[in-house]
């Protein structure tokens, strides 16, 4: 049985709804963030508002400058690479764990897969991304680790920007729903080796993507620092404190 899910805060549903802005662009790399504007737009006061942007500054995606503001963040191209790193060490398993268990129940993941089906037909980028990750989710819920896709979760905000790139520069989203079906229904068989290997690749077509990105698209980036330079920053500062 799954441990029951704690009620969602104010901070909570403003931090999903300024996360699904910056995935799909809707706020840009180094767009201003003034407090007094999103207070007004989410109907909220700063306490809430400023949790949300501490969890986000938490992972990368806005960028706090004292007294200068705060400022949606590049992408990271090293937080990209890390993003796909860990989703192919913790997916490829869950999806060969689920191959084992032929009585894991996929309900779930199917019902998501038929809503994107319905978006999909209409295009719909930004709906289809979101299903996306509820269908990745179901996956791990079937296998007994849901809990693990919250950790995935927090940790890919840079690469769902990259996915959502490629969804556009696509111009639809069939790509992604064949695999989503392809791999569901390999897990169905119980076909292990086949279905690892359609997630390796679902995961790995945006790391490929994010290559030819850092060139036709170097105004979305930040610059990553050195290996190493910010824990020598630190390990200074903490010298000199």
């Amino acid at each position: 049985m799954q441990p029951a899910r704690r009620k969602r805060s104010r901070a909570d549903m403003i931090h999903d709804a300024l996360r699904q802005m910056i995935v799909t662009l809707e706020l840009r790399p180094r767009q201003a963030l003034p407090e007094k504007d999103l207070c007004a737009r989410f109907d909220t006061s700063r306490t809430p508002l400023r949790e949300a942007i501490l969890r986000l500054a938490e992972h990368g995606l806005v960028t706090i400058a004292p007294q200068h503001g705060t400022f949606v963040a590049g992408i990271s191209p090293r937080a990209v690479r890390q993003a796909h790193f860990l989703r192919e060490s913790l997916e490829v398993p869950v999806i060969r764990r689920l191959t084992g268990q032929p009585g894991a129940d996929l309900t779930e993941a199917a019902d998501i897969l038929t809503q994107q089906k319905i978006l999909a037909a209409r295009n719909d980028q930004a709906g289809f991304l979101l299903l996306d990750d509820r269908f990745h989710e179901a996956l791990f819920t079937a296998a007994g680790l849901g809990e693990l896709w919250a950790v995935i979760h927090a940790k890919k905000g840079h690469l769902d920007r990259i996915r959502f790139i490629q969804g556009n520069m696509r111009g639809s989203v069939q790509v992604p729903l064949v695999q989503h079906v392809e791999i569901l229904e390999a897990v169905r068989r119980g076909a292990a080796p086949e279905a690892e290997a359609l997630m390796r690749a679902h995961v790995a077509g945006s790391l490929s993507f994010l290559e030819r990105s850092l060139h036709s698209h170097p105004d979305l980036f930040d610059a990553d620092p050195p290996e190493g330079a910010e824990l020598a920053h630190r390990a200074t500062m903490d010298q000199t404190g």
